[in-house]
């Protein structure tokens, strides 16, 4: 019997097995596919990571700071995942899904299957690190889309020479969605741009990486239970984008400006016929206010650190905030034979992948129900989770504080537990 098994090697994964190394505690990483597998396959050809290099370490790495404002490209970012598991030597099999955790008395039964067939292997206990984010989220009225029109998630988009020649339809306009939206316009595709509730985030304020920035102003680490209002933890992350030197702002207003066709949320498809509800402006003007606050609550947050605010920044034209959203058109429908769409990217959000772990654990929609990683079977933890412990669980930077508060309360689990 092992003492420890950590389903995932993405980067939660990694900073499980790195602190869980450093204690001593025998362990064993099983992965589904390769180390990092969800970033290998589920993310198109030109995607850069949203946060900078100084917010991207995995754990126990130390910023470089000649590229602390660069963004990795996706290539940079697997090549860095797999040479930290090499050169720490972490304990990982790929390969290998988990396919059931049974708890049993004192340890768990883990049924795994590999290329040699189906497995059993015991341990004391379990982190949870396969990730919230896998399962693509897709609404019911895609499947009355007409069938000759080719459909597919955001996980399974790679550039637009993989997409049949015609108009493309993106429904949801959060990270993803835009990121996807400028990448298709650069390539001179004709994009039409369901648009959803996301706020945005400018890139840059006062000469640094807002992220950074919101990082040094405390704002990435009030817990949970602390925050002034805890419905923030359900809402979407603000768009930007890496792409570029040093990354940029993404709006709406940009995105028309660049030639996307804006639309509201869909509602219902008749044949052809797309209805939409007239929300166009209004997402605007959503994603205007955002970027607004941020920064008022960025300033606040740094006077209460006594720290003296640097210059603002030159205007950036993208997010400029438009002089009036409300008279922004907004088409009650869109017909998708006369608009040329040949194809649909759904751009709506993932969940977990979660039925591996016992049901008693899980809420209704399928998601582990923790306490700061902890669930209610004693030797069961969670990382890697959005808003796990604070806004920057959510983080690449998050895992490592995450993941050293995590294996303490496995250590404390597995002394006050010993084998019977």
């Amino acid at each position: 019997m092992i003492e420890a098994i950590v389903v995932g090697a993405g980067q939660a994964g990694l900073a499980a097995s790195y602190h869980l190394t450093r204690r001593g505690i025998e362990h064993v990483v099983l992965e589904r596919g390769r180390v990092g597998e969800t970033w290998r396959s589920q993310r198109w050809t030109s995607f850069v990571l949203n946060t900078p290099d100084t917010l991207s370490q995995l754990a126990g790495e130390s910023n470089d700071p000649e590229t602390a404002e660069a963004f990795l490209p996706l290539d940079a970012w697997l090549a860095r995942l797999q040479a930290y598991a090499d050169r720490l030597e972490l304990p990982i099999r790929t390969g290998t899904t988990v396919t059931r955790i049974e708890p049993q008395p004192g340890s768990f039964t883990v049924s795994i299957h590999d290329e040699a067939g189906d497995e059993e292997l015991r341990a004391r206990s379990i982190v949870v690190a396969s990730g919230g984010q896998r399962v693509p989220r897709i609404p019911a009225l895609a499947a009355d889309l007409p069938a000759g029109i080719r459909q597919l998630s955001a996980a399974d988009y790679r550039d637009p020479g993989g997409l049949p020649a015609g108009a493309v339809l993106v429904v949801g306009s959060a990270q993803t969605g835009v990121q996807i939206v400028e990448d298709l316009l650069a390539a001179g595709r004709t994009v039409y741009l369901c648009t959803s509730r996301a706020g945005r985030s400018p890139r840059r304020h006062r000469g640094q990486d807002v992220l950074e920035l919101m990082s040094r102003a405390g704002l990435f680490d009030i817990p949970v239970d602390k925050l002034p209002d805890p419905s923030v933890r359900f809402l979407t992350n603000p768009t930007l984008s890496g792409v570029g030197p040093r990354g940029h702002t993404v709006s709406l207003q940009g995105l028309a400006a660049q030639g996307a066709i804006l639309l509201g949320r869909p509602a219902a498809v008749n044949g052809d016929l797309v209805d939409l509800e007239p929300t166009v402006g209004a997402n605007v003007a959503l994603g205007d206010r955002v970027s607004a606050e941020t920064k008022v609550q960025i300033d606040n947050a740094l006077r209460a650190r006594g720290i003296s605010l640097p210059p603002l920044d030159p205007d950036d034209p993208a997010d400029r905030p438009h002089p009036d959203p409300s008279s922004i058109p907004s088409p009650a429908t869109l017909d998708l034979d006369a608009a040329g769409v040949t194809s649909v990217i759904w751009a709506t959000g993932f969940r977990g992948d979660f039925g591996y772990l016992p049901g008693s654990i899980l809420d209704a929609g399928g998601q582990p129900v923790h306490v700061q990683g902890a669930t209610a079977l004693p030797g069961i933890y969670c990382l890697g989770l959005p808003w796990m412990m604070r806004r920057r669980s959510g983080l690449i930077s998050g895992v490592d504080g995450d993941g050293a508060f995590v294996v303490e309360r496995l250590a404390e689990h597995l002394a006050a537990n010993p084998p019977g």
